[in-house]
């Protein structure tokens, strides 16, 4: 038994094929680096879309608020978009195209102001595997708020 086991030895050697492994690190570094740049572009897309609603949303309440200070229709307007767009230049570059109404608003006393702020924020910049991972390269945000006026308020 003891002169079989070098004839079995080299018998494994001959069945046993011989693997090349060159080259594997660069292909395992490329799939590696792929899904990390993919990560790392859901994340930014996940924090601008946060972001964006976000703004959208204090942009709103901030011309909301704005126009509810007002005692005509059309001063109301006026400071409530100026509004708007202050509270979102002092809050970076994540919403764009910014757009104000005041539809459904009753500037009374006892009213109330609902301002509906639009603003797309963009993600062209996630690039080509942006696209490949689904994400639009625009999307907009649509944010209402809603500030009650006094109803003893003075008239200026």
């Amino acid at each position: 038994m003891g002169t079989d086991a070098p004839r079995l030895r080299r018998a494994w050697q001959r069945i046993r094929v011989s693997r090349d492994e060159r080259g594997s690190l660069a292909i395992e570094t490329l799939i590696m680096t792929t899904a990390a740049m993919s990560l790392v572009i859901v994340v930014v897309a996940a924090g601008r879309y946060v972001d964006g609603s976000a703004q959208a949303n204090d942009a709103a309440y901030a011309a909301a608020r704005a126009a509810s200070l007002q005692s005509s229709e059309e001063s109301a307007m006026t400071a409530g978009r100026q509004a708007a767009v202050d509270a979102l230049s002092d809050r970076g570059k994540a919403c764009q195209d910014i757009s104000v109404s005041f539809a459904g608003s009753d500037i009374s006393p006892g009213g109330q102001v609902v301002a509906e702020v639009e603003c797309t924020v963009s993600l062209v910049d996630t690039g080509a595997l942006g696209a490949s991972l689904g994400l639009a390269p625009k999307r907009v945000f649509v944010e209402r708020a809603v500030v009650a006026i006094e109803t003893y308020r003075s008239e200026q």
